[in-house]
């Protein structure tokens, strides 16, 4: 308890910072499955004279996934009883050809509209409906949420290492006597700093932990449970290289700080 008590505050920026980088890992993986979400439901409606085959499309567009003809039988079926049979096999055989093409990944704005002029040039298509608006505006907020979680971590990130670097020349004040004594003998710099450095390793590992179990049992609670069932969105549990990583970024993290701090010292 009392090394815990010691070490407080350098703990509680490492969670932090712990937190922030697991919380930005959880939003992109998130993101990144409503993407493919959202593209599953997503398809680019094609109005041609001529039909068109996976041979012909293909080579224009590199994320393609697949090319069908959306039938006209409902549409026709609709208008049998309002005009006669001659004019419906007239209007069945003067009516374009609907196609619906699916890609492997959600396109850019930038990408949506290179695709469109691609396939504009095709010979028999007269019109795309790419329903850029609403994708445009589901495209942006998929954007604007990974660059917010990324703007978190950084900023958590620096003010955690200023409060760090607070704890360390605490640390410093504490071990002074002796680092003077280890430097008169001629020490080097790492020996000096062991005691420091062995502080931080307890405090990387101890973080990593509270991180570990907090983001394990996170995807188990009600409340985020039916949030995201409703978006058909599943939250993982922390995986083993997840929890590696952050005890990695929280050594770097840790490593870091010393040293600059035990630099400013000499």
């Amino acid at each position: 308890m009392r090394l815990l008590r010691n070490n407080f505050s350098f703990i509680l920026a490492l969670i932090a910072i712990l937190f922030s980088i697991q919380f930005s890992i959880l939003a992109k993986n998130t993101v990144k499955d409503y993407e493919k979400l959202m593209n599953n439901d997503y398809n680019i409606v094609i109005v041609s004279t001529k039909e068109l085959s996976e041979a012909v499309i293909k080579p224009l567009i590199n994320t393609f996934s697949s090319i069908s003809q959306i039938s006209s039988d409902k549409i026709l079926n609709r208008l049998q009883n309002d005009i006669s049979n001659k004019n419906l096999s007239i209007l069945k055989n003067t009516l374009p050809k609907f196609y619906s093409l699916k890609l492997n990944s959600l396109p850019s704005t930038k990408y949506m509209n290179e695709i469109r002029q691609k396939l504009l040039k095709v010979d028999g298509i007269n019109k795309i409906e790419t329903f850029a608006k609403t994708h445009n505006k589901v495209y942006k907020t998929l954007k604007l949420t990974k660059s917010i979680a990324y703007i978190f971590m950084f900023l958590v990130a620096f003010i955690g290492l200023l409060l760090m670097s607070k704890q360390i020349r605490i640390w410093v004040y504490e071990h002074k006597e002796r680092i003077e004594i280890m430097s008169l003998f001629g020490a080097g710099f790492w020996l000096k700093s062991s005691v420091l450095y062995k502080s931080a390793i307890f405090c990387a590992i101890f973080s990593t932990l509270i991180i570990s179990l907090i983001f394990y049992f996170l995807p188990n609670i009600n409340f985020i449970k039916e949030e995201v069932e409703q978006i058909s969105i599943n939250i993982s549990k922390i995986s083993l290289y997840d929890s590696l990583t952050l005890l990695v970024s929280a050594l770097v993290f840790s490593f870091f700080a010393v040293s600059v701090v035990m630099k400013k010292a000499k």
